[in-house]
């Protein structure tokens, strides 16, 4: 099942907040179980790494992750599975304090 969505997280100097802001689409199905840094986390350092976690293993090839944040889109690099239900990518420059939306696309399953 194609699937996309956005999770949004703040940055407060070393605090990331992290928030689901729900799936786009024509239904209320997300395939999205969770994402690191945690939905609703802590933490005190930014992360270095998205990783989100499907109810089914995505098809990386038909995948898409972006971060934008105050500075604009962050580049990204390396969009892999470990084999766990999960696409997990690089962040690639370092996260100031603000506002951030992860934005994904995915086919999770038999699809």
């Amino acid at each position: 099942m194609a699937a996309t969505g956005n999770i949004r997280f703040a940055l407060y100097l070393t605090t990331i907040a992290v928030l689901l802001s729900g799936c786009i689409g024509n239904s209320a199905y997300t395939p999205l179980l969770s994402a690191e840094p945690e939905i609703g986390g802590e933490f005190t350092r930014a992360p270095r790494t998205l990783r989100l976690y499907y109810d089914a293993l995505p098809n990386v090839s038909r995948s898409n992750v972006s971060l934008t944040g105050p500075a604009g889109e962050y580049p990204l690099r390396g969009l892999h599975t470990m084999a766990a239900d999960d696409l997990m990518i690089e962040i690639m420059q370092p996260l100031i304090a603000g506002e951030y939306t992860v934005h994904w696309t995915t086919v999770v399953g038999d699809e």
